[in-house]
């Protein structure tokens, strides 16, 4: 497992480069990691795969230029109120984002990732993928033909509430779960996913999300006890 796990960082790093290729020169590549542009060339061309620890390096440096793509890909409306479907519906830069999940969270064992729908089922498929495991989405009503829920109550600042569902035994005791969200606004989804692993026994490792609120965000370090990894914070 552990030589599986070096091997797929080092092909990571390769598709990260491959994508920020797509903005950059040879030459700004270069200034930023250090390489020079044969070597660079070399691996986006698929002609050999760097180091590990020179893959780790090179997903840690363009970590930030990721997130920068993210940003011009986001519309806003106002402060509050921004269109990213250019992101969620990007596949080659959701599966990018898939990997820097990976990257983040690679350490920890994850048996399931959790995700409520719709709009972060497509980041659930990518990380789902990254990890090989299998993905459950919660949602805001019961599916016919599934006879048996696990269901939470979701309460909004505004005092309004609705109910999230998932199919009972798609989560089980003990797994470790990974919650991912594309966009967290007040957090109080992400702990209704909390509340149904708690309630289905499981036990949640992290959260990652691509674009979080900053106000947001620092309510919920302070709140719960689990790592907290946002790509693009507004």
């Amino acid at each position: 497992m552990k030589k599986y796990l070096e091997l797929k960082t080092r092909l990571s790093s390769v598709e990260i480069l491959r994508l920020i290729k797509e903005d950059r020169s040879y030459e700004e590549l270069s200034s930023i990691l250090g390489l020079s542009a044969p070597i660079l060339s070399r691996y986006i061309n698929g002609h050999v795969l760097p180091s590990l620890e020179r893959s780790k390096k090179i997903i840690e440096a363009f970590k930030e230029q990721v997130t920068d793509l993210i940003k011009r890909r986001i519309k806003f409306e106002d402060e509050r109120i921004f269109d990213h479907s250019a992101v969620i519906y990007n596949p080659s830069l959701l599966d990018k984002i898939g990997k820097l999940a990976f990257h983040e969270f690679s350490s920890l064992k994850v048996d399931k990732v959790l995700t409520v729908e719709t709009d972060g089922i497509p980041l659930a498929v990518q990380v789902s993928r990254e990890f090989d495991v299998n993905f459950v989405v919660a949602k805001n009503r019961k599916e016919m033909g599934i006879r048996n829920f696990i269901e939470v109550k979701r309460v909004f600042s505004s005092g309004a509430y609705s109910y999230l569902f998932i199919p009972k035994g798609s989560m089980e005791q003990n797994d470790h779960v990974l919650i991912v969200d594309d966009a967290v606004r007040t957090g109080f989804t992400l702990e209704t996913l909390l509340e149904l692993c708690k309630k289905c026994g499981a036990e949640p490792i992290g959260i990652f999300a691509i674009i979080c609120f900053e106000d947001t965000l620092d309510r919920l370090k302070q709140k719960l006890n689990y790592p907290i990894k946002v790509l693009v914070r507004i």
